[in-house]
């Protein structure tokens, strides 16, 4: 039986290209037009979508947004209060308690410790609740839990508690406002999605999710929101691409290859040619062929997987390579090194590169004698700023500041680390000591980097004409070249693992995320019966649960029979263990990886392709196709795509 369609909840989706902002805005004008007295909110997925979403419209009864902005705003009246406190502790109460004990004798917590009893006399839960008089968001990936400080990913989990305790919050959010867009839905956590739609349900207000599942490719939504999707109003459609030209679109259609989702070009592209068909390089030495290619297409734009790469190209390999050790943005965390490294706006978390970025932003203006701007700029920023920090009541005021400026100013030019640069703001005093004590001993290695790294990230971000298919997706070139790359560290990707399923079996996102979102809930319930990871069993362990999970392997695998996916990822690892059943082979099945890998390849390969305007280049490793290099051939030329294979033999389509 059909599930019942909630008529104010909606999904739109909305293909690359297809002019979702533009439709967003357009909803919007017509609604406070028709209903001027209504509240409108918006919630993007970066700043820098919610600024471009602001331009041009009247903001008047409008809210655009980040998630953890608009919670923030949404829920800081509250946080004074005794039960917010209360359920402050009901969640992070044993992970204070860790902090305290420090069983683990990490050198930074115990600093953090002693400073706290040096402050306050003791270390304790009962001190830290008498001393914590509200609590707040510190706008960081760290939580600040002495203080009652709420870290970015905890202020999603503490926002998902409150809207579900105190039902009245909820009821305050529809109260508020009749009309809500939640913009690249695909990447919002489940919790996210589900705090909106039980708040909107059986309400008059409108509640419209947009975006692509295909260009999910970050691993912020867990899937278990899907039944609720199957619910929602799909009345509203965005079927013309208004990037890219005929060619780009007719790859990606087929890339798709879902009829519901069949992008049309727009009147302006309908006409326009590329300079080459969209087309493959299956080459042995790829390095070598994009020098080549770079050559005759100097503005291409270069797409890489593997995010080192496209770090060390820029000239900052090793800031990356530096911040990817930090325990913050480890595999199992909602950011990552390269989301922190990749936004150059005040909303960054991370209190270094917030803090870099924001001086960056202050020498632009000095660069351009702009001091006005400087002045705009603390005043916007003053939770950073030192108080007396641009405060101009005379004369005497601007000559100091031009002096400040100017020291800092010529430190930024100098060969010296981040760490000498960070102790010069110290030393000028420009910068709140709180804010500068985010930055504790956990940052070492990364303050060790030469500072020159940070200006190349800096300017890069300015201009970026090299990227990896996880950077920003609206970001869209007239010639792209994309790398076809495996990646085996976190996020995994198996590019050509995917190549090979989608040459032999006819593929699409809906038939191998339904698989992928099935098979990881085996994984789940088997995991909570043992109360550990797999990966994590000996043979002791073992032992205790191998009937157990002998008889679990047999139900899996008569679960999944006859499906093709399971058959070509995983059958032949639980095969392997019922074949000879011990700890060494049981840790081979029940593998996220072995399908996300693939299921991520299938989205990336997508969105690489739809970056291109006009020229598209896929640069293949020939070695690694080799064993199905004629069928792949043939399944690109009936995608749209011209092959060349290394012989520079052109196979036409």
């Amino acid at each position: 039986m059909a599930a019942k369609i909630v008529e104010n909840i909606f999904l739109v989706n909305a293909p690359a290209g297809s002019g979702k902002t533009t439709k967003i805005k357009s909803m919007i004008v017509n609604h406070t037009t028709k209903h001027p007295e209504d509240n409108v909110l918006c919630i993007t997925y970066t700043k820098r979508a919610a600024e471009e979403l602001k331009k041009g419209l009247n903001e008047e009864r409008i809210d655009i947004s980040t998630i953890h902005s608009f919670l923030y705003k949404f829920l800081r009246f509250y946080f004074c209060k005794n039960e917010m406190k209360d359920l402050y502790f009901e969640i992070f109460g044993d992970l204070i308690r860790e902090n305290i004990e420090n069983n683990n004798g990490q050198e930074y917590i115990s600093i953090r410790n002693q400073k706290y009893i040096d402050k306050y006399g003791g270390l304790s839960i009962e001190v830290i609740k008498a001393n914590i008089g509200a609590i707040y968001y510190n706008e960081s990936s760290a939580n600040h839990l002495y203080n009652g400080g709420i870290s970015h990913d905890s202020l999603l989990i503490f926002a998902e508690k409150v809207f579900e305790k105190f039902p009245k919050i909820k009821l305050r959010l529809t109260q508020k406002y009749q009309l809500i867009f939640i913009d690249e839905y695909q990447d919002s956590a489940s919790s996210v999605l589900r705090m909106f739609y039980d708040a909107c349900l059986n309400t008059n207000s409108n509640l419209y999710f947009l975006g692509d599942k295909m260009q999910q490719i970050y691993k912020n939504y867990d899937g278990s929101f899907e039944e609720e999707l199957k619910t929602l109003n799909t009345t509203i459609k965005l079927e013309t691409n208004h990037r890219s030209i005929p060619d780009i679109i007719s790859v990606l259609n087929n890339i798709y290859n879902n009829q519901e989702f069949k992008q049309d070009p727009s009147d302006r592209n309908r006409e326009l040619k590329p300079d080459h068909p969209p087309r493959v390089i299956m080459c042995s030495d790829i390095k070598e062929r994009l020098k080549s290619e770079c050559s005759n297409y100097p503005d291409a734009l270069l797409l890489f997987l593997l995010n080192q790469q496209r770090f060390d190209s820029i000239g900052a390999g090793e800031l990356y390579k530096q911040f990817n050790k930090l325990d913050r943005y480890s595999y199992i965390k909602q950011l990552s090194a390269t989301d922190v490294l990749s936004d150059n706006t005040n909303e960054n978390s991370d209190p270094l590169l917030k803090l870099l970025f924001v001086v960056g932003e202050v020498l632009d203006h000095y660069e351009r004698f702009n001091l006005g701007s400087i002045i705009q700029f603390i005043k916007a920023n003053r939770n950073l700023f030192n108080k007396s920090i641009g405060t101009i009541t005379s004369h005497q005021d601007r000559v100091n500041l031009c002096k400040l400026l100017s020291k800092i100013y010529d430190a930024y030019q100098k060969e010296i680390s981040i760490n000498e640069f960070v102790n010069l703001l110290k030393e000028l005093d420009i910068f709140k000591n709180s804010y500068i004590d985010n930055i504790d001993n956990e940052y070492m290695e990364v303050l060790a980097v030469k500072l020159s790294e940070f200006k190349a990230l800096s300017n890069y971000l300015k201009d970026p004409t090299v990227s990896t298919q996880h950077g920003v997706k609206g970001e869209s070139h007239k010639t792209v070249f994309f790398i076809a790359e495996d990646s085996y560290r976190t996020p995994v990707v198996h590019l050509y693992k995917f190549l090979k399923l989608w040459t032999i079996k006819e593929l699409s996102l809906d038939t191998l995320e339904t698989f992928y979102y099935n098979y990881i809930q085996w994984i789940r319930d088997t995991t909570n019966h043992l109360g550990c990871k797999i990966s994590d069993l000996n043979k002791e362990s073992y032992d205790t649960y191998a009937t157990y999970l002998k008889t679990r392997v047999e139900q899996l695998c008569n679960h999944f029979e006859g499906n093709f996916i399971f058959k070509d990822l995983c059958e032949d690892s639980y095969n392997k263990y019922l074949l000879k059943p011990n700890v060494t082979n049981i840790k081979k099945c029940f593998k996220e990886s072995s399908v996300y890998g693939v299921l991520s390849a299938y989205k990336l390969f997508y969105v690489g392709c739809s970056r291109a305007r006009s020229n598209l280049t896929i640069f293949i490793e020939k070695s690694k196709v080799e064993d199905f290099s004629k069928d792949l051939v043939e399944k690109l030329k009936s995608i749209g795509f011209s092959v060349e294979v290394e012989t520079r033999e052109l196979l036409e389509v």
